[in-house]
């Protein structure tokens, strides 16, 4: 397969093979990401639950099955992990399907189903990939290179609408099997975070990898049921090439009311339930039955502001919104005190994350607010807030609208869901956006597209314009040294929060809860959205 990038738009052009790993199809980067951007967007639902009783003896007697039961808090239509990164879509699926390499115990990418690390040119754009030749799907079909080629194929198939996409456009040129257990991708330009796609994109069979309704991979559990907007159920797969997994099989059900999922948790039904209400803490570390999972993740709160015209395009107008923003009040009112106060983009769980970086104050700062908007030049004393519809969302915007009303600046909040969201991110047609997403699934430990607006080249661009900023980027995305990652995001994280470009108001953590008779859930998954249930075991 060949790919010739161009400004606006991506081509796939066909080419003779005799094994069909090659194909066409044509993307325009513009009209992708105006339909695909809506599924980024969206954050794991936090609702408000109710109270239960204690469980008898009958989780003992249930455990007898070997069956792990994990609550969750919704079920997306479209199942295939290849077309979205969202918790939602990837939990149920990450012991079915795998990756080429996968991250260890300190979060390092290693081989997974890739046979050892990637050859890459001097040149740095030929990257060549042996794979294991032990693999076997749950049809025991072998795992090939054409697998390989057909996945990456769908991605970058706009007909597909998978998010993946936006990782790959512009990069990746071309890709072939080159024999059964060795692929080969071209790329345009060095892309050292191809690494970390390849270490989060799960690899998918050619007869499954378009499919909606269900998904076929090389994991410790295949799917045997799922029942649409309530259930999956999943089979331990006794022909897996690694370890063999503790449970006998899985259980995902739908619970989309946090009391419900919680009052489950409380009566034994389940094990594990995610996206726990804050609202209901102190029930979990109250109950001796049930332990709390709190970690720092990559739960981010986009917060973008449009500087290609006002009120934003002033620095002093910005500065002062950014000055009295309520930090404390969203991570007190709205997330129970379990969040850390947000400065740049980058949270405590990502790569490039500053603990010292302290530009702004928790509590609104209404003096120098005022200051700030007597030295902007533009007159407005209003914008548009413009948000998702989950209620943490509108809660957010909330407490931020009348914090801002403090300091004379009047806030109407708009709530859009994904779709018209996403749509006026494309368009620039927006003051200030703001929005919930949990990125570890697609990015590990940073969420590279949160960045993207930053960079004055980008489609997504903000109107920002700095060539520093512009360099980083370049490094961010271009280089293999993590070291030399790090330190730019670093760089990027306090001039973007010094120019107020974007100042999330929180790094919210993520909150779970589990009964004590299963074993911990690993905090430092989670940095990277990882439950790993196929880790898990029943203890006495």
């Amino acid at each position: 397969m060949t790919i010739s990038p161009d400004p606006a738009r991506t081509t796939l052009h066909q080419s003779a093979a005799n094994d069909g790993s090659r194909a066409r199809a044509v993307v325009d980067r513009r009209r992708f990401l105006g339909m695909s951007l809506g599924a980024a967007v969206a954050g794991p639902a936090l609702l408000s639950a109710c109270g239960g009783s204690p469980p008898g003896d009958g989780v003992d007697q249930r455990h007898r099955d070997g069956i792990l039961r994990i609550g969750v808090a919704g079920a997306p239509g479209n199942i295939n992990p290849l077309d979205s990164g969202s918790e939602l879509t990837q939990w149920p699926a990450e012991a079915v399907m795998e990756s080429l390499y996968t991250y260890d115990e300190s979060l390092a990418s290693v081989p997974l189903l890739a046979a050892g690390e990637p050859v890459i040119s001097t040149d740095r754009l030929n990257w060549t990939i042996a794979l294991r030749n032990d693999v076997t799907f749950h049809n025991g079909d072998p795992f090939t290179a054409h697998h390989v080629v057909s996945t990456l194929d769908h991605l970058l198939d706009l007909s597909s609408g998978s998010e993946w996409i936006t990782y790959l456009l512009d990069y990746v040129q071309w890709f072939e099997a080159a024999d059964d257990h060795t692929v080969t991708i071209g790329l345009a330009q060095p892309y050292g975070l191809l690494r970390s796609h390849l270490t989060n994109l799960p690899m998918g069979h050619t007869d499954f990898v378009g499919r909606r309704d269900a998904m076929m991979g090389t994991g410790p559990y295949q799917l045997t049921d799922h029942k649409p907007g309530q259930s999956y159920t999943l089979t331990r797969y006794d022909r897996y090439h690694g370890p063999k997994p503790s449970f006998a099989g899985i259980e995902y059900s739908v619970f989309v009311d946090g009391g419900t999922r919680l009052l489950t948790l409380q009566q034994g039904r389940v094990d594990l339930i995610t996206s726990l209400p804050h609202t209901n803490l102190k029930t979990v570390e109250q109950d001796p039955d049930l332990a709390l999972i709190q970690a720092e993740a990559p739960l981010d709160v986009l917060t973008y502001v449009n500087l290609r015209a006002e009120p934003f395009s002033d620095e002093n107008f910005r500065q002062a919104v950014a000055a009295s923003m309520d930090r404390a009040g969203v991570k007190d009112r709205v997330f129970g005190g379990h969040a850390t106060i947000g400065q740049g983009p980058i949270g405590p769980a990502q790569k490039g994350w500053d603990p010292d970086l302290d530009v702004f104050p928790a509590r609104p700062d209404l003096a120098r607010a005022e200051r700030l908007l007597a030295q902007a030049d533009t007159e407005r004393r209003d914008f548009t807030i413009t948000v998702g519809t989950t209620q943490v969302s509108r809660d957010i915007a909330t407490v931020l609208a009348a914090g801002w009303k403090e300091v004379g600046l009047e806030v109407t909040i708009e709530q859009l869901t994904g779709g018209p969201w996403s749509s006026r991110w494309l368009a620039n047609e927006y003051e200030m956006l703001m929005n919930t997403f949990q990125s570890g699934f697609t990015s590990g430990p940073a969420n590279y597209m949160t960045l993207t607006p930053a960079d004055s080249r980008s489609l997504l661009s903000c109107g920002f314009h700095d060539p520093e900023v512009d360099g980083w980027m370049d490094v961010i995305w271009q280089t293999e040294d993590d070291g030399e990652r790090s330190e730019a995001l670093t760089l990027l994280n306090r001039r973007l929060a010094e120019q107020a470009v974007m100042f999330p108001p929180v790094y919210p953590d993520l909150l779970m809860a589990q009964r004590r008779e299963l074993s911990p859930v690993d905090p430092d998954g989670l940095r990277i959205s990882r439950l790993r249930p196929q880790n898990l075991t029943f203890v006495p």
